[in-house]
């Protein structure tokens, strides 16, 4: 009887590890395909880059973004200065859309950067929201390398692109949200404004030596983090051209 018994919470034991070890594997394979449209997304805007900067027509990047993907939400271009980050910025009517879609329109967990569907381009104060990842290469992973000040001094500058302008912002709070994410609010009279800027500078984790008052336009970048988890970096920029 016990040979019997043990027999059946054997098979149960492989059943289980059988499932643990296919679904294991159903997940690492659909990170691996998305990682690899992701990645063909990546070549696809990096030669455009490459094409119109050899034709000396980046006043028209945007508008070749737009008819290469076949994509009208495709509303910017994101770059830090110093870095490989260099990124078209898509928006769409929700905040949930480009979580899970590529430039392309195509369904994928990694996703592509997006402008809050809340704002326009113009506005005082603008968020752009990418994912990172511990696995697999997404293009705000290099974020986590301002939470280094070393890191902040050569790479400070922002670039935001868009069909009609061009904008420069200098960093000025980097850190970590665990349970206030005011930084996702977007009304403000001006004094209270003027208090919210004031706040994301006191929230840095180290002082950039960058001032700013209530008159700053201003970016603000976030991606997810993973000490602690579910937590967010989030990168406070304002506008200085």
């Amino acid at each position: 009887m016990k040979k019997k018994v043990f027999k059946i919470l054997f098979v149960i034991f492989i059943i289980i590890c059988s499932g643990i070890f296919l679904l294991f594997n159903t997940t690492s394979l659909k990170e691996v395909r998305d990682q690899e449209a992701k990645e063909q997304i990546t070549k696809e805007y990096h030669e455009i880059v490459s094409s119109v900067a050899k034709e000396e027509k980046t006043d028209n990047i945007i508008q070749q973004y737009q008819q290469a993907f076949h994509n009208s939400d495709i509303i910017g271009r994101l770059s830090i200065e110093n870095t490989n980050l260099d990124v078209p910025v898509a928006q769409s009517g929700d905040n949930d859309y480009y979580l899970n879609h590529l430039l392309d329109k195509s369904v994928n967990s990694l996703g592509s950067v997006y402008l809050d569907y809340r704002n326009k381009t113009t506005d005082r104060k603008i968020i752009i929201y990418g994912h990172n990842s511990e696995n697999v290469y997404t293009e705000f992973n290099m974020l986590e390398n301002y939470t280094h000040s070393s890191y902040y001094h050569t790479h400070s500058i922002i670039n935001f692109q868009t069909e009609n302008n061009f904008y420069q912002y200098k960093i000025f709070s980097i850190y970590i949200a665990t349970d206030d994410f005011q930084h996702v609010n977007l009304n403000y009279n001006s004094y209270d404004y003027a208090k919210h800027l004031a706040w994301l500078k006191t929230q840095s984790l180290y002082d950039t030596g960058v001032e700013v008052n209530g008159y700053d336009h201003i970016i603000i970048l976030q991606t997810c983090y993973f000490s602690p988890d579910d937590s967010f970096l989030i990168i406070a920029a304002k506008k200085i051209g």
